[in-house]
Formats: C-alpha cells, structure tokens, sequence
C-alpha cells in the first residue's frame, strides 16, 4: 500500500467516525454519546477496515497481473552462471518452444522453466538466461528469465 493510499485510509476514516453517529441516531434511532472516545474507537475501526480491504485490493494503474509481471520484471538482472541464449521461437497456445544457444545448438523449452507467476512465455528473438539439462529426449531449458535490456 502506497503513502497516497494510506492517506485515503486515514481521511476516509476520520470521516466516517464523524458521521457514523449521526447517522445511527437518524436511521436507526440510536443515541451514541458523542465523546473522543466514541470517536476514537469508530475511527480506528473504520481505518483497520480501509487498509485491509486495501491491501487485497487490484494495485491502482492495472491489474493483479499486471503488477506481477512488473514485480519480476522489476527483479535485479543475476550476474550469475546461467547461459545466455535467444528465443527461436515460443508457441503461447502450446505453451512450449525453442532458444538457441551461443554456440547455435537449440534447446527445447516449456512455459513452466519460465521463471514467474501465471501467464508465462516468451517472444521470439528476447534475450535470456537460463540453464541446460539433459533430459530422455534432448536438451531442455530450465530455470528461464528474460534479459531486460
């Protein structure tokens, strides 16, 4: 959650406990003592309220995916021992493809080597880094991440 947002909480709250009793003693024909205490109590529980409904709210500017993929594409790029390699091509409905390799071998690759959450594939031609193994059926990418250039 945001400082703007937190601050939406805090106003939003302060709000509501200044109308929350005068609006039981209109509707619902409730006498509530009007008091710091009685304030106080209404406002805090109406900001715990704000900020948990916001917590589990869609991220303002997109959608839950959306903000997944900008927190991996947000990751640090690993300066590791990975092989650097270019995507030949990747078909999203099938959800598999092939990267070439440096030394111009391809290697066989699955949406689930894909490092992140949900939706994954790759484009063809993106940079990536990732490992090789060998399995029954030949080389096979594992452990995939896009360059961000």
């Amino acid at each position: 959650m945001s400082g703007v947002q937190l601050i939406r909480c805090i106003v939003v709250s302060a709000l509501a406990a200044l109308l929350i009793p005068f609006l039981l003693g209109a509707v619902a024909k409730v006498e509530v003592e009007l008091s710091v205490a009685v304030l106080a109590v209404v406002f805090v529980v109406v900001l715990a309220a704000t900020v948990l409904s916001g917590l589990g709210a869609v991220p303002q500017g997109g959608s839950v995916r959306s903000q997944q993929r900008r927190e991996v594409e947000d990751e640090p790029e690993e300066d590791d021992n990975r092989e650097m390699g270019q995507v030949k091509w990747f078909n999203v409905s099938k959800g598999f493809g092939f990267i070439t390799r440096e030394n111009g071998d391809d290697v066989f690759v699955h949406f689930r080597s894909i490092r992140g959450r949900g939706h994954r594939s790759l484009t063809e031609g993106q940079q990536v880094r990732f490992n090789v193994r060998e399995s029954d059926k030949g080389l096979q990418a594992e452990d995939v991440s896009i360059v961000r250039t």
